[in-house]
């Protein structure tokens, strides 16, 4: 499972795995998370289904500048440990949201979904490459297949919810 696969499925165990696969460290790896998903660590592995969205209200943004503030000096150290290629992914991910905030004035689960399946092909395709057998493509395609599915199953709960929250 990719990192970003974790953070939307809230795998604690999938994020820190891969987190520290990334560079973040085993101290730093809660850190990280937060810092993909601007949430804190109780919201990140929260299995609601838009336990990645920011409402944008005034308390999320004191809240991440109170934290900014607590954790610069860990924010510091985990940017020097990352490679530079993550440091990109980071910056990518800030951008991602910054426009999708502006055009649906929202929610930043939609940029977890389109980098999560992004990254997700690349994957897909890197394994292709290195397939050995009939079985590995089965494997990779199954895979593959269940990621989607639990993709399409948060985007309808996640509508689901949207919608019940515009008639409330």
């Amino acid at each position: 499972m990719l990192a970003l696969q974790a953070l939307v499925f809230s795998d604690a165990n999938g994020i820190k795995e891969h987190s520290v696969k990334l560079g973040a460290g085993e101290d730093l790896y809660v850190l990280f998370a937060g810092i993909l998903t601007m949430r804190p660590w109780n919201r990140v592995i929260d299995p609601a289904v838009d336990h990645l969205v920011i409402k944008g209200t005034d308390s999320d943004l004191s809240e991440l500048q109170m934290y900014a503030s607590q954790y610069f000096p860990q924010m510091s150290e985990l940017l020097r440990r990352l490679p530079r290629v993550i440091l990109l992914m980071l910056k990518t991910n800030d951008c991602l949201r910054a426009v999708n905030n502006s055009l649906l004035q929202g929610s930043s689960l939609e940029t977890f979904l389109i980098i999560g399946r992004v990254s997700s092909e690349a994957v897909v395709e890197a394994k292709m490459t290195q397939m050995k057998s009939l079985f590995s493509w089965i494997d990779i395609w199954f895979e593959e297949f269940l990621f989607e599915a639990r993709l399409l199953a948060l985007q309808i709960a996640f509508w689901l919810l949207r919608v019940r929250n515009a008639l409330t």
